[in-house]
């Protein structure tokens, strides 16, 4: 299980952009109700994903 970064100020795709998958939250600190951190699966990418803020799910970008 990694971890994503989420940015709730930066709109991606169909929800929020995700601007860090690590595997551990060390490093970066949560930004009340800006950035935070979600567990998610190993293949989650910043580029292929994004945060979904109706449902606060992670989901994959759709291909066109």
């Amino acid at each position: 299980m990694k971890y994503a970064y989420i940015s709730t100020q930066e709109p991606y795709s169909l929800g929020v952009r995700i601007v860090q998958v690590q595997d551990t939250k060390d490093g970066l600190i949560d930004v009340d109700g800006v950035l935070f951190w979600v567990e998610c699966d190993d293949a989650v990418t910043p580029t292929g994903y994004y945060y979904d803020t109706n449902d606060n799910q992670i989901k994959q970008v759709p291909v066109a």
